[in-house]
């Protein structure tokens, strides 16, 4: 019998990596907040040497700046450390996210019918035909439209429509036309 271990990462949940995330944010501003304080006494040191005249002051300042590089430095060191525990936490997040919107969505109906590719082939295929064969029923169907009002050839005077009433009507419009223009050239006299 082969005894199936637990995972330990079945154990946790996002609530504790949610928890985890947050003290590593605090944790990375207040490791930032240190380099900016080491960063500007640093500066301010620095200053303060380049002004000062006794070599003693300036040698304990030295000092002091040295001391203080190497706390910013393991400031730096430490914030890059919680960065990446950050960045870490927050894939193990993101999997876990995965894993219940994936166990979600597997426990739907129609999913699980997914998991039978034979019968989704041929379930897929006969719908692909089924909508194939009602194309073809009506491109026909438009080709004898089409070929009926093509030897249809309507007669334009029922409607009212001859050659002579468009003619009557292009001449109307010219007068028109005409008459407007004279109108225009009498008002600016």
């Amino acid at each position: 019998m082969c005894f199936r271990r637990k995972n330990r990462f079945d154990e946790l949940t996002r609530d504790e990596v949610v928890d985890a995330i947050c003290l590593l944010e605090r944790e990375e501003e207040l490791a930032e907040e240190n380099i900016a304080t080491y960063t500007e006494k640093i500066k301010l040191m620095m200053d303060e040497g380049r002004h000062e005249k006794d070599g003693l002051k300036r040698t304990l300042l030295v000092k002091k700046i040295t001391l203080l590089n190497e706390k910013r430095d393991r400031a730096i060191n430490s914030a890059m450390y919680i960065l990446y525990n950050l960045r870490l936490s927050e894939r193990l997040k993101d999997a876990i996210d995965d894993k219940t919107l994936v166990a979600k969505i597997s426990s739907l109906k129609s999913i699980n019918y997914l998991q039978d590719q034979r019968a989704l082939a041929l379930y897929l295929n006969n719908a692909l035909n089924t909508k194939i064969n009602q194309e073809d029923v009506l491109t026909e169907a438009d080709d004898t439209f089409m070929a009926i009002e093509q030897i249809y050839q309507k007669n334009m005077q029922i409607y009212g429509i001859s050659n002579i009433t468009e003619d009557k009507l292009l001449a109307f419009f010219e007068e028109g036309a005409s008459d407007d223009d004279g109108k225009a050239e009498e008002e600016k006299v």
